[in-house]
């Protein structure tokens, strides 16, 4: 679970607000959104203002998935924090590095005390108690402890600002629903994601969303409910020009018609599934159908 763009945009949001003095404009950053995250070590070792240092080499050490490093360069900017802001987002990505060293209790400990921190703003810092509120969630999920992950999911949506953040929060719902076995709550949940994404324009997770809830129905023992949505999806990939989604739904048929104990149907959807596939070269659809 890699540190999500949407934290650049809060980020945005926060330093025009004159409540986060990070500088986004130091060697350091250029270099990361370039890309070149061993060169930004680097010059992030030759900046002068500590918290900028720290921080931005805790970025540059997780993209060169040196996630240990992260961990340390992270805890040391929390420590140079001029603003409650500065000192939270060092929580946050020491959480999420922490996470994605397989230390949950760490992560889960450190995200708390985000949570906690944030909430000292009252409404202020809102922004960042819903990432700590996700975050939080998604540690719950991946432990498969589906019920305390779907507190937090909840509460997430709750202080939800966008439909962006609404649908994260759904997505997130509905697969600890389903985690949790029911399968209707997660459904409901799948398709409030999906609508939210179809809104907001965000066409690759509506569509992994329909592949999702697709596998929902055929698990709730429905083929031909299953059927339905991934031939709408389909359509859809079709008529928005995505060859990647239009393989992607005709593969996921062919497991349905096979389910069904069609052969004729499972080999016709697989053969154009794969012949799309191979076309543009997607190589983790082919490697799936196999």
């Amino acid at each position: 679970m890699k540190i999500e763009n949407t934290l650049s945009f809060i980020i945005i949001l926060l330093f025009s607000s004159n409540i986060y003095s990070y500088n986004m404009e130091n060697p350091c950053e250029k270099l990361i959104q370039k890309g070149n995250n061993l060169d930004a070590i680097k010059a992030a070792k030759k900046i002068k203002d500590q918290y900028d240092k720290n921080f931005c080499l805790g970025k540059a050490y997780y993209r060169s998935n040196m996630h240990k490093l992260a961990v340390k360069a992270f805890n040391d900017s929390e420590e140079y924090a001029k603003l409650p802001v500065n000192q939270m987002f060092s929580m946050l990505y020491k959480g999420i590095s922490e996470r994605d060293l397989g230390e949950f209790d760490s992560s889960t400990k450190t995200f708390t005390k985000g949570l906690e921190t944030a909430k000292l703003g009252n409404s202020k810092y809102l922004q960042m108690e819903r990432r700590f509120l996700y975050q939080l969630a998604q540690n719950y999920l991946v432990k498969e402890q589906y019920s305390d992950a779907i507190d937090f999911f909840a509460k997430s949506t709750v202080v939800s600002a966008n439909d962006n953040e609404r649908a994260e929060g759904y997505d997130g719902l509905s697969k600890a629903y389903y985690g949790n076995k029911k399968i209707v709550k997660a459904i409901e949940y799948g398709l409030k994601a999906s609508n939210m994404h179809l809104k907001t324009g965000a066409y690759n997770e509506y569509a992994d969303g329909q592949v999702r809830i697709a596998s929902y129905h055929l698990a709730d023992n429905d083929p031909n409910l299953s059927l339905k949505v991934l031939k709408k999806l389909e359509k859809f990939a079709k008529d928005n020009g995505s060859q990647y989604y239009e393989a992607k739904a005709l593969l996921e048929q062919s497991l349905v018609f096979k389910k069904k104990g069609d052969t004729k149907q499972s080999v016709a959807k697989f053969n154009s599934g794969t012949s799309i596939a191979k076309k543009i070269g997607a190589k983790d659809l082919l490697t799936s159908a196999n």
